[in-house]
């Protein structure tokens, strides 16, 4: 199968839950949704093809762009429990690319209350919808 451009939804739901994909055609959807910028598409089909390096890999994108609902879910998947050293890690990446809500996240899975209530005075401050 030559996969060479995007599905729509209705293909993409297809080719996830309801055709029997092999794994290597998934892989190539995922790299394509990756390539697009469509990270959460990709992580949907590195799962589904148990494709674990590139599940790495949207993991450590992750945590270079400080999305924590991304990273959380990679964890997830991968069976991993975040450290609270990683926590704080994409936590001071989500807030110096201001990013409020994502740090608020981090912060509290660090278990650092202190931090979220800087935080959230900094956000109230800023009129940032806490």
């Amino acid at each position: 199968m030559s996969i060479t451009k995007l599905p729509d939804y209705r293909l993409k739901q297809k080719v996830l839950y309801i055709d029997n994909t092999d794994a290597e055609s998934l892989k190539k959807y995922g790299d394509l949704f990756l390539e697009a910028g469509n990270i959460s598409d990709a992580l949907d089909f590195y799962d589904k093809a148990k494709y674990f390096k590139g599940i790495e890999n949207i993991k450590a994108i992750s945590l270079d762009s400080g999305d924590v609902m991304i990273f959380e879910r990679a964890m997830k998947i991968l069976n991993k429990e975040p450290s609270p050293a990683q926590w704080e890690k994409i936590g001071q990446k989500a807030i110096s690319l201001k990013k409020y809500h994502f740090t608020k996240y981090a912060l509290e899975k660090t278990g650092k209350q202190e931090e979220v209530n800087s935080l959230l005075k900094i956000m109230k401050e800023g009129n940032l919808n806490t």
